[in-house]
């Protein structure tokens, strides 16, 4: 597969990779707030997070204005927007994990949080790494399959995890704030999921 890089084309590669740094900075930084468990730099990590997520924003604004604005692109304008777009969610779904978590102050006792943001760190790499390989169809497909798989392992770790929270004997509130966290970090594992499905997408209409 070839794609074009002339220059006008270059905003949309560089829009992809600096989402999808984004993506993984974010990422990290989630991870870092459940492995630590949610001490009192959680706040601070959760601001760094929410300035992530505001400048994704502006780079799919900036991204959708340049699609308007040009007449041919180097992929499909429908495969363009929906890759942002879908950027866009992981970021604003890991935003809302972290969101969440310092608001309740329970992310550091929620079963396996940890875990699934570690799952969710692998995934946005796994992307971050897919859009430099975008004109390497065969790297594509396998960061594609490694995040396929990390979503399977995302789903078991939910479902152990929503066990363990309802057998955790802790109160209610505490079981409705931890299984919202919990649901929405699988949300991330799916978003990433959808990200690959776009990847593919775009390698079998250019094959």
């Amino acid at each position: 597969m070839i794609l074009s890089v002339k220059k006008t084309d270059r905003l949309f590669f560089e829009t992809f990779a600096a989402m999808a740094a984004g993506a993984a900075e974010a990422a990290l930084i989630l991870e870092e707030m459940f492995r630590n468990g949610m001490g009192s730099d959680a706040a601070a990590c959760g601001t760094r997070i929410k300035d992530i997520e505001h400048r994704c924003d502006v780079l799919i604004h900036e991204l959708v204005k340049a699609l308007h604005r040009t007449f041919i692109t180097p992929i499909d304008r429908e495969d363009i927007h929906d890759l942002g777009a879908r950027m866009d969610d992981l970021v604003d779904l890991i935003d809302a994990v972290a969101s969440r978590a310092v608001l309740y102050k329970v992310g550091g006792d929620i079963p396996d949080a940890a875990d699934l943001a570690r799952i969710v760190h692998r995934q946005a790499e796994e992307i971050r790494q897919a859009v430099v390989h975008l004109r390497d169809p065969k790297a594509i497909m396998e960061h594609c399959a490694r995040i396929n798989l990390l979503e399977k392992e995302g789903d078991r770790l939910y479902r152990e995890a929503v066990v363990r929270i309802f057998d955790s004997g802790r109160d209610p509130i505490f079981v409705i704030k931890a299984k919202e966290i919990i649901e929405t970090l699988e949300r991330a594992t799916d978003a990433a999921e959808d990200i690959a499905i776009v990847f593919e997408r775009i390698i079998l209409k250019n094959q």
